[in-house]
């Protein structure tokens, strides 16, 4: 058995617990509670001492593209999306195996170094199911699916069951499929994907809503894409505009009767948010990557108000400085003065809800996975939350709960300060010069910072 131990220990967004300790037995959560009560339990084989951190259920990253990370700081920002993929294409143009494999491996090392336990990752090529696999992260990896000819509905789902008979799913992976986005996918595709889908409880995930340009092509049939599909041959002289908003073209294909995942809806109206909620699917929100497009202020209030599960991404690095769903509570809270139990609430509760995995991971309990992190908490805070993408120009100090934004969870379980404490843990979290230190998936120990 091993002891993880801290100065603190929150087991949810709401619950805090001094001196804080989780005993792992195997792969799951078997005790929780102070040192001192979990010090007495026999059969301790190893203590983890984490020192002045704040043991937290391992953080889940809802969007992921592992397979760019090598293109950070390669890809220059812009508010022009097509603009944006011609030059992925473009770095990428001379890729080999060899190159995928090593970008998808250093987005995985970047992600349990930030105290990330599970992602949803896209699978662009072959190489993502077989290298995620074998790594040591819980995942759902989503089979990309592109395919703009509506002739090609059967025949591309067919193809890609094919190429998925061939990897077994296990404990730690699940596997999903990822019609891509309205404006690459045909309508029967996404017809043919929603039935397959729902006979055979598979996950599904879309981008949708994710820029003007998508809204226009989908109900006007202009706009900048439908002449770059057509300079790519994707789109063929006769195709015609549904005349829908987006998530009204989904409603109409039945992804929505799947509770799939909807990667970005940067640009949603009310009604949109209102058939979302009917429709019980969740959304991935990806801050930074949404600012570094320059996308106008995301309804992510809104989603939440409206009780709408919404989870954290962080995109690729294509579009981000870093893959630490700790960087987006940080950038979150400075911007959108969310309150910090529902920013670590979407980062883990939700989280685990959008992966279908609320039944063993995203809290701290008795029973669950023993999916953890440990965050090092500033010696001597400094009360300031950094951005950390050199393109986001924003200012660089904020800090604590301000104005009117106050904080009074319930707590139970070890408190001693009562609702004071848990503020200024979440301060401390929150501050720029906190660090994950901590990494542990399903009871093993997948890295650890000794020098904090």
């Amino acid at each position: 058995m091993i002891i993880v131990k801290a100065k603190y220990l929150i087991t949810n967004p709401e619950c805090c617990i001094e001196n804080g300790a989780v005993a792992v037995k195997g792969t799951k959560i078997h005790r929780v509670g102070t040192f001192d009560e979990i010090k007495a339990l026999t059969s301790i084989d190893k203590i983890v001492e984490l020192g002045n951190a704040v043991i937290l259920p391992g953080l889940i990253n809802v969007h992921t593209h592992l397979d760019l990370t090598n293109l950070h700081n390669r890809i220059k920002p812009t508010s022009n999306f097509t603009h944006w993929v011609f030059q992925i294409v473009g770095a990428r143009i001379r890729w080999k195996e060899d190159d995928y494999i090593s970008s998808i491996e250093k987005g995985i090392d970047l992600c349990v170094e930030s105290g990330t336990t599970t992602v949803a990752d896209i699978a662009n090529t072959e190489y993502s199911f077989s290298v995620l696999k074998k790594s040591p992260l819980r995942k759902v990896v989503y089979k990309e699916v592109i395919d703009l000819n509506p002739d090609h509905a059967k025949d591309v789902l067919k193809k890609t069951q094919s190429e998925l008979s061939t990897i077994i799913p296990d404990d730690l992976l699940s596997i999903g499929l990822s019609p891509h986005a309205p404006y690459s996918v045909s309508r029967e595709l996404y017809q043919t994907i929603a039935h397959f889908a729902r006979e055979t409880d598979t996950p599904v995930c879309t981008h949708i809503a994710e820029t003007w340009d998508e809204i226009e092509f989908l109900t006007k049939g202009t706009g900048s894409f439908p002449a770059f599909l057509r300079q790519i041959r994707a789109l063929s002289d006769n195709w015609q505009a549904p005349g829908l908003t987006p998530i009204q073209y989904l409603n109409e294909t039945g992804i929505l009767r799947n509770h799939s995942l909807l990667i970005h809806c940067n640009y949603v109206t009310d009604e949109e948010i209102s058939v979302i909620k009917s429709s019980e699917a969740s959304v991935a929100f990806c801050p930074r990557s949404h600012h570094f497009f320059g996308h106008t202020n995301h309804p992510v209030q809104k989603l939440l108000d409206a009780k709408i599960n919404v989870g954290l991404g962080t995109d690729s690095l294509a579009s981000n400085d870093t893959l630490s769903i700790i960087d987006e509570m940080k950038f979150l809270f400075l911007r959108h003065s969310i309150l910090p139990n529902i920013l670590l609430t979407m980062a883990t509760i939700n989280g685990a809800k959008v992966l279908g995995l609320e039944s063993k991971a995203g809290q701290i309990k008795e029973g669950f996975e023993a999916d953890l992190c440990g965050i090092r908490l500033p010696d001597a805070p400094v009360g300031n939350i950094v951005t950390v993408h050199p393109h986001l120009n924003l200012p660089h100090q904020g800090g604590g709960i301000q104005g009117d934004n106050k904080y009074s969870p319930p707590l139970v379980g070890g408190v001693r300060g009562g609702g004071e404490l848990l503020r200024n843990i979440y301060d401390q979290l929150l501050d720029t010069t906190s660090k994950n230190i901590f990494t542990m998936v399903a009871g093993s120990i997948c890295y650890q910072n000794q020098s904090g």
